[in-house]
């Protein structure tokens, strides 16, 4: 009767293992699935975080409502950057972005609680999301979970840190000869910004060199 050696693996039990392998990891999202997921929702969470900050009556008025839909706008389109290859590179300028959010926010005459809360609204949208329409590449890993908690709990940073700054600076103008700016300069100020802000973004993605080790790098 013919005896198999140690070394010898019975073909069906090489078969039955190698399904299962490739079951689990096609149900896992890809940071790169997940990033293209998150642009392809973009405009849906910017419209919904606008209208949830408007429905709380805070630093609201024509102006000032279309200057928060412009910081919604750039800051959900940022947000797959940050999950992608260049993710490292476009970091600074997701945090510029939260600072400058937090500084129109003291210009607004939020609090700086209010200004964290806003920004907390985004982390509530994408759970909301995720949940009701899960990406279509699979659940999220738990590194994925925690890369986005990540993200937005820097974006909240340095939000307040924004925020703070503003206030000084505004202490100060109040001693001195300067008057507040109006709504108008505050909303041109923001635009200019923003618009620097993207230019560097597009530069960034156009001539950076992707990251290529592992893929993504945690924040």
């Amino acid at each position: 009767m013919p005896t198999s050696r140690p070394d010898q693996v019975p073909v069906a039990l090489k078969r039955s293992a190698s399904p299962a392998r490739s079951t689990e990891d096609h149900r896992k999202a890809r940071p790169l699935d997940l990033a293209n997921y998150l642009r392809e929702r973009s405009p849906e969470l910017a419209k919904n975080w606008s209208e949830e900050i408007s429905a709380r009556d805070l630093g609201q008025g024509t102006i000032f409502d279309e200057i928060v839909e412009r910081f919604m706008s750039e800051l959900t389109s940022l947000l797959p950057w940050l999950l992608g290859p260049h993710s490292a590179h476009i970091q600074p300028l997701w945090d510029r972005t939260a600072e400058l959010f937090g500084v129109i926010g003291a210009k607004r005459g939020l609090a700086a609680g209010e200004v964290i809360e806003e920004f907390q609204i985004l982390r509530d949208l994408l759970i909301r999301t995720l949940f009701r329409d899960p990406p279509p590449h699979g659940p999220l890993s738990l590194r994925d979970t925690l890369r986005i908690n990540r993200i937005v709990d820097r974006g909240v940073t340095h939000a307040s840190v924004g925020h703070t700054d503003a206030m000084f600076f505004q202490f100060f103008e109040a001693d001195g000869a300067g008057g507040v700016a109006s709504p108008e300069e505050i909303k041109a100020e923001a635009e200019t910004q923003l618009a620097l802000i993207e230019v560097e973004l597009a530069r960034i993605v156009e001539t950076t060199p992707a990251e290529t080790s592992g893929g993504t790098r945690d924040n």
